[in-house]
């Protein structure tokens, strides 16, 4: 009975957001946009590229820096200026998102697991099954990741094992937080920045681990509270979630949304 409630509502919610999509404008303000993967399909692939371009015709596509400097600055645009995140760091990464999104000109910020980067198959498995349930994925490995970066794409850490850091263990955070940003710094020989909390919601951190994220990096996301910039008293910056293979009217009702 709950499956065919749960099937009834999504189709439920599929069908507004489709319909009413269609029809929405994208707000004026800065949108950053977070991903994760696509679907094992050439329609996937299509779709993000189709998405890409019709949002290029409707807001300003800019690189992530320059998106996030604007919304430090509380700059407050009259155009929708949206920007690109990845977290988890899958393979399509470096095979589709990167490129696709060059061919606008604009670059992404990908948040890696290093645990993950350097993970054996077993190490693999349990991550792509048990910690993401994302079946069949492959990471970026350091050479990916390397050229992504010379390329003018940013690396951003995600923990060392997509762990979620809403714990008072002090010892487990700085290994989770603080060490995988030296590991990130060590191998790709620039300095780690920007930090995104797995799974993203505010309930999946706490004072205490934004503390310590705060303390190594410059800039910490979310992925939530989208219609507001900031979260934690305004030390950490709220992406919007949304995946490449949606449709696009799904993507443009969620941008139609006053920000604040």
């Amino acid at each position: 009975m709950n499956k065919l409630y749960d099937k009834f509502r999504f189709y439920l919610r599929y069908t507004f957001l489709s319909v009413v999509g269609h029809y929405k404008t994208l707000s004026p303000g800065i949108h950053l946009l977070n991903g994760h993967y696509l679907k094992d399909n050439i329609e996937s692939i299509d779709r993000f590229k189709k998405m890409l371009l019709i949002l290029s015709k409707n807001a300003k596509l800019v690189r992530v820096e320059e998106a996030i400097a604007m919304i430090v600055k509380h700059e407050m645009p009259q155009e929708p200026i949206i920007a690109f995140t990845f977290d988890d760091g899958f393979m399509e990464c470096y095979t589709n998102f990167a490129p696709i999104l060059e061919e606008y000109g604009i670059n992404g910020l990908f948040f890696i697991n290093p645990n993950y980067v350097d993970g054996d198959e077993t190490y693999i498995h349990n991550f792509n099954n048990s910690i993401v349930f994302t079946q069949n994925k492959k990471p970026m490995r350091w050479v990916q990741l390397k050229e992504l970066q010379n390329r003018g794409h940013i690396i951003g850490a995600h923990t060392m094992d997509h762990y979620m850091i809403n714990t008072d263990d002090e010892n487990e955070l700085e290994y989770q937080i603080g060490y995988c940003k030296q590991i990130i710094e060590e191998q790709l020989r620039v300095k780690c920045n920007y930090f995104a909390f797995p799974y993203g919601k505010i309930e999946h951190a706490n004072t205490k681990a934004i503390d310590i994220a705060c303390m190594h990096y410059k800039y910490v996301f979310s992925q939530s509270d989208y219609k507001h910039y900031f979260s934690f008293n305004g030390r950490v910056i709220n992406r919007r979630h949304f995946e490449p293979f949606w449709p696009i009217s799904h993507v443009k009702y969620f941008l139609s949304a006053n920000k604040r």
